[in-house]
């Protein structure tokens, strides 16, 4: 898998994407990317947003309208993750999947850690004009999905890949918004980021955080069951999760081929160019 420092760029992906997330912005209110989108605007990488499930089935509509207007082709759906669809689209000219992920919910350590209710609480209209979630919030949400390792240790390098400390530092009200998806334990959840921010790291506080997390995941069987079916046999079974985890996207050369086999488990649409 390519490292973050060589991996293919296409500055055009911006103006590519910016379209669409603003058309979803205003068609579905309950809409907003809740994950950083700078990396799918100028490389490969997913727009990751949240959505209640009623408005999938037009979202999915919504994606394929623009990838077909670019003569992107074929486009796929991949249901395989089981908070959401991820839409795929193939541009000719770019050797990786344009994947827009929508989701329900994301969870952590086994729970609910944010849904499409929450999100709308903390997302905001940027300058572009799309809906995403606010700095601070985002920023909670990396901490702890991307900085927190099993027994409340600190992920040095997650955090610093995707600039936690930047995104925390530059919207307090945002994190303060956000702890509170951590109900009566967001206290230890402030903790732990004013620590981080202060240059250290509060153990104790983020595995108070992580125990109340996993201890939560009781209450939540199915979602529970579901993400561990989705890791230890899900993953496996497809090959799109495959390649977004360990090829960067990349659509393989035979694409023929590859197109078969997807086409076993997934919905692939193949459009006349426009």
């Amino acid at each position: 898998m390519n490292s973050i420092d060589d991996r293919a760029t296409n500055p055009g992906l911006h103006d590519l994407w910016v379209p669409l997330l603003r058309q979803l912005t205003v068609q579905y209110p309950s809409w907003a990317v809740w994950k950083n989108p700078e990396s799918a605007f100028v490389g490969p990488g997913d727009i990751d947003s949240l959505a209640p499930p009623e408005t999938w089935d037009e979202i999915e509509q919504t994606f394929k309208s623009w990838a077909s207007g670019h003569g992107f082709t074929p486009i796929i759906v991949c249901r395989h993750v089981p908070q959401g669809p991820h839409f795929i689209a193939v541009d000719p000219g770019w050797p990786h999947m344009l994947i827009l992920d929508v989701k329900e919910l994301s969870t952590w350590r086994g729970s609910t850690l944010v849904d499409h209710r929450d999100l709308s609480e903390v997302a905001i209209v940027e300058d572009r004009g799309f809906r995403r979630i606010r700095p601070g919030a985002e920023g909670v949400a990396k901490f702890l999905l991307n900085g927190v390792l099993i027994g409340g240790r600190a992920n040095h390098r997650g955090l610093e890949l995707k600039g936690v400390e930047e995104l925390l530092a530059a919207d307090r009200e945002g994190v303060e918004m956000a702890a509170g998806w951590l109900g009566p334990f967001s206290g230890a959840l402030i903790a732990g980021v004013d620590a981080f921010l202060a240059g250290g790291w509060d153990r104790r506080a983020m595995a108070t955080v992580e125990a109340w997390a996993t201890m939560r995941s009781v209450l939540e069987p199915k979602t529970a069951a579901s993400r561990l079916r989705f890791k230890y046999w899900g993953v496996k079974r497809c090959e799109i999760l495959q390649s977004v985890r360990a090829s960067d996207r990349e659509i393989p050369e035979d694409e023929e081929s590859w197109l078969k086999r997807i086409a076993v488990d997934h919905q692939v649409e193949v459009r006349p160019n426009s």
